[in-house]
């Protein structure tokens, strides 16, 4: 395993290198590696030009480097303009049609286009997209880029910048980790972001499940009196001028025929919603529409307990609903 990072003059980058999967680690002898303003190097292999390749964020810009051996770095020449930190950089196949792949580049604020790489030169073929729009608490995401070596997924993470919790021993969080995936959507290809499957490995029992609900303008169902770590997932049909807002804890989610409302504004989708996906933990909430078509990250501090759901503006149609308590991720907590 070999890591990448930039020292604290902001242009010496290193390497470190485990040779017992990351238990311990050795700083190469002949650090640096490369001198280059700036952060964020992100490095992958790419074997149609059988050269590993660095994304380096420096001046605004993105710059591509090749090398041959993780030591030697030739810059190719060939940035890309209005860049914003922490790059991620990944190829990614057409759900339905793998044999359909494009290049997508991830800005540190979540904003990503989708092109062509030839190994030294992105060319987008897209405007620049949000992928979240948790919109401060969305930042520096970085995708797994050895999964390929299993089946094939592509996992992100995001750094809930922002994130503060009054009297503990930490400072802010990671997201819950997000299948990406490719689609095709009547505004052109587009990526989705879902939880992993292996979310439900922490479902802790005493779910509850409803289904062919009506929820009347004004009535709020409630769906969990305590508990601070929970999955609600629905099936909706909304019709329009209608509205469905889940209060997690105190922190609402409303949803409406096209629109998700995580905490930061509304965002539309193509067509209309018909699924929802909510993630509850101590102090986040995230959630997805259709699949990931749209979703928002964000954190908060409870203001009370419980967890319900209200039709407002006409009557909902609920087709099925359940929420999962989830177990902590650490032993005893």
């Amino acid at each position: 395993m070999v890591a990448f990072w930039t020292g604290n003059d902001n242009h010496s980058h290193c390497i470190c290198y485990s040779l017992d999967h990351g238990r311990t680690w050795t700083r190469y002898a002949n650090n640096p590696v490369l001198d280059f303003p700036e952060r964020d190097p992100k490095v992958f292999w790419h074997a149609p030009s059988n050269k590993w390749v660095m994304v380096m964020y420096g001046g605004g810009q993105y710059h591509f480097l090749t090398s041959p051996d993780l030591l030697h770095w030739t810059n190719t020449g060939n940035a890309v303009d209005n860049a914003y930190e922490c790059p991620d950089f990944f190829e990614i196949p057409l759900t339905g049609n793998p044999a359909v792949k494009k290049w997508a580049l991830i800005h540190g604020d979540g904003y990503y286009s989708l092109g062509r790489f030839d190994g030294s030169r992105f060319t987008a073929e897209t405007d620049v997209l949000p992928s979240d729009v948790g919109g401060f608490n969305f930042y520096a995401t970085q995708t797994f880029n050895n999964v390929e070596t299993g089946d094939g997924r592509r996992i992100q993470l995001a750094w809930m910048r922002g994130s503060d919790f009054p009297g503990m021993p930490f400072s802010q969080q990671v997201s819950f980790p997000c299948e990406m995936t490719l689609h095709e959507t009547p505004a052109g290809l587009r990526l989705f972001r879902q939880p992993v499957g292996e979310l439900a490995t922490l479902y802790d029992g005493g779910g509850q499940s409803w289904s062919d609900l009506t929820l009347t303008s004004g009535q709020e169902m409630p769906l969990a009196a305590t508990g601070e770590f929970y999955r609600i997932q629905a099936q909706v049909s909304i019709p329009a001028g209608a509205k469905l807002t889940f209060s997690l804890r105190g922190y609402p989610v409303t949803v409406t025929s096209t629109s998700l409302d995580g905490g930061s504004g509304a965002a539309s989708v193509q067509g209309q919603i018909g699924s929802v996906d909510l993630l509850l933990d101590r102090a986040s909430v995230e959630s997805f529409a259709n699949g990931g078509e749209v979703s928002c990250t964000r954190y908060f501090l409870p203001g009370q307990d419980g967890l319900s759901v209200k039709a407002s503006g006409g009557n909902v149609t609920v087709q099925s609903l359940s929420i999962h308590p989830l177990k902590s991720i650490w032993a005893g907590q």
